[in-house]
């Protein structure tokens, strides 16, 4: 049986991990911890997130607090968002996927890049990924995202990938955001979303 695009192993064999031509995206791992500590103590990396503060040791409590509710969506939802690892370094550089959001009756897209690691396009193909995965593999309806006004990087990113912007204002986290969202009809793929399979000719 022919697999549907999104329904791509890895070397592990494991069907929670997609690579990219430059991206890992996995599940977080207990000894991701550190490096993503470090990502969200940067200055100005989480001031559009809801759990944004000033206070490092706050910081760094919510960053592992987060990568836990990660792993916790993947073991209740079998799904959730990923790590996001260059393939070319094995650096950890933020994270990035789908998390399903019961209030909302959603599913979200969402991301974070390490600052070192932005304006290469990595959000936007890991983005791509993750709604091919999410429609592909998932057989969700529809993915939305939600996006305060003034973070004007992620909306360009949203509307790379083709997603639509609701009219107005939502209520989404205790904030008043724009919704973003995709049918999926209506997710075109531009490129390759995915890394060949391993042992492909590159010819």
């Amino acid at each position: 049986m022919a697999r549907k695009r999104g329904e791509r192993g890895t070397g592990s064999g494991g069907m929670d991990r997609i690579e990219t031509l430059r991206l890992l995206l996995r599940p977080f791992e207990e000894g991701d911890g550190p490096a993503y500590r470090a990502i969200r103590l940067k200055p100005g990396v989480t001031r559009f997130l809801p759990s944004h503060t000033e206070d490092p040791a706050e910081a760094a409590r919510c960053a592992d607090a987060t990568a836990a509710a990660f792993r916790e969506a993947w073991a209740r939802d079998g799904y959730g968002p990923w790590a996001v690892v260059e393939r070319a370094s094995g650096r950890l550089v933020g994270h990035l996927g789908l998390r399903r959001l019961p209030d909302l009756g959603e599913t979200e897209l969402l991301f974070l890049i390490d600052p070192d690691a932005q304006g290469r396009g990595y959000a936007t193909e890991g983005g791509r990924a993750a709604l091919a995965w999410g429609f592909d593999r998932l057989a969700l309806a529809q993915i939305a995202a939600f996006v305060l006004p003034e973070n004007a990087r992620s909306i360009a990113v949203l509307e790379r990938l083709g997603m639509t912007r609701s009219p107005g204002l939502v209520r989404a986290f205790g904030l008043e955001v724009l919704r973003y969202g995709m049918q999926a009809g209506e997710f075109q793929p531009v490129g390759e979303v995915f890394a060949p399979p391993s042992g492909a000719s590159s010819q």
